[in-house]
């Protein structure tokens, strides 16, 4: 579509290399002219990737608000992209963050880890559940480790729990190994990021919670405030409002699953050592419960790093002045 709204070219084209390249031809218009709105599907990386190289600007389109904005009862293909180059052409198209292809590249390596750990976990949960069916209770804390393990193989169960404890063994040992394998890769690009080593200082926060922090966050700079990192992650609050009454719910969700999740088990097991942290989150869980203060530390956890990775300082856990999320210890 030009200045003029006139629809130069319009197609469908498969999602493959051969046939974007294809269409650029087709188009025959220099590609360095052209702006094209992609939507974050699951492919958009690579495809965003080659329309760059054709010398496109690329733009990646805020879903949520687009969708405000373009609300129609009629929805398909051709209405979408007509309504984005709309937008696109008015200079009213909202954007979201185009990652740098190293930051997804590591967004995806940290993605798969965590996806080998929620299958690991599902195992466990299998082999404790055969062992409440058979009323067998583990005398180790840990199941899973070397003296937990050589218990469980001991124990008699029916022929058909028997073998399939023994193909879920083999699948855990061989998950375990290919995390193991992640594992030391992570340890390699701590050492190499200065963010990680920031975002370790902090409690609760280590190598793997560090780097997933930094691959679904990228440039912290982009946040203006750390107020609209934590909007980002959907760690804030919902608020309705109606007049001059306002009511705030939960936490809206929206945003980085991954991210949300890492920071929210970050926070499993908080002790005095965290300082000022420590106190902020025994105050909350006796008035609103385990599991809220445990959200509400995410947060602030989550703010905290906004502080220290712009400022390149560490954390301090217990300042001497105010105990708030600017007076840290200089790195």
């Amino acid at each position: 579509m030009d200045n003029d709204r006139n629809i130069l070219w319009k197609n469908n084209i498969p999602t493959s290399k051969e046939a974007v390249e294809k269409a650029v031809r087709d188009i025959a218009i220099d590609p360095r002219e052209i702006q094209s709105a992609i939507e974050p599907v699951s492919g958009w990386g690579w495809y965003g990737d080659l329309l760059e190289e054709t010398g496109m600007k690329v733009h990646l389109v805020e879903v949520y608000k687009s969708k405000l904005i373009a609300e129609s009862k009629l929805k398909n293909d051709k209405v979408d992209s007509k309504i984005l180059a709309e937008m696109m052409r008015s200079d009213f198209l909202p954007t979201a963050y185009l990652a740098p292809k190293a930051v997804r590249e590591m967004r995806e390596f940290m993605r798969a880890r965590a996806f080998l750990v929620r299958l690991r976990t599902r195992i466990r949960n299998r082999i404790h559940m055969m062992l409440g069916k058979h009323g067998i209770i583990c005398p180790w804390t840990d199941l899973f480790g070397k003296s937990g393990l050589i218990w469980l193989k001991e124990q008699k169960l029916d022929a058909a729990s028997a073998e399939e404890l023994k193909s879920l063994l083999i699948l855990f040992r061989e998950l375990s190994l290919h995390i193991q394998d992640r594992d030391r890769i992570c340890l390699g690009k701590v050492t190499e990021s200065n963010g990680a080593k920031i975002l370790m200082s902090l409690p609760g926060i280590g190598v793997v919670t560090a780097l997933t922090m930094l691959a679904e966050i990228g440039d912290y700079r982009r946040f203006a405030s750390p107020e609209k990192l934590a909007s980002f992650a959907g760690l804030v609050s919902s608020s309705y409002s109606s007049g001059e009454r306002y009511r705030f719910g939960r936490i809206t969700r929206r945003g980085s699953v991954w991210l949300r999740t890492a920071l929210v088990e970050s926070t499993g097991k908080v002790s005095k050592k965290w300082g000022y942290l420590y106190d902020f989150y025994s105050k909350l869980r006796e008035r609103k419960g385990n599991k809220i203060a445990r959200v509400a530390l995410a947060r602030k956890i989550l703010m905290l790093s906004w502080h220290l990775v712009v400022n390149n300082q560490t954390f301090n856990p217990n300042p001497k002045g105010r105990m708030d999320s600017v007076k840290t210890g200089s790195s």
